[in-house]
């Protein structure tokens, strides 16, 4: 059964910064489903939580160069 993760995270400032965070936390495995929000500085992730770890998703939002609130 797939969980969601609601992150909050800083730093994207743009349509652009959100894609970028989209195209890389979905090409992670047991990712289904990614949204992005600059204006609401979060990331919410639909997941298998048996194929990846939240703290997998965030070190990959973290390697981008945007700071998740931990």
């Amino acid at each position: 059964m797939p969980d969601t993760l609601t992150l909050p995270v800083h730093g994207m400032t743009c349509g652009g910064c959100e894609n970028a965070v989209k195209r890389a936390v979905s090409l992670l495995p047991g990712v289904a489903d990614v949204a992005a929000s600059h204006r609401d500085h979060q990331v919410v992730v639909t997941f298998d939580p048996a194929l990846v770890t939240p703290a997998a998703i965030e070190a990959k939002i973290d390697a981008l160069g945007y700071r998740v609130e931990r």
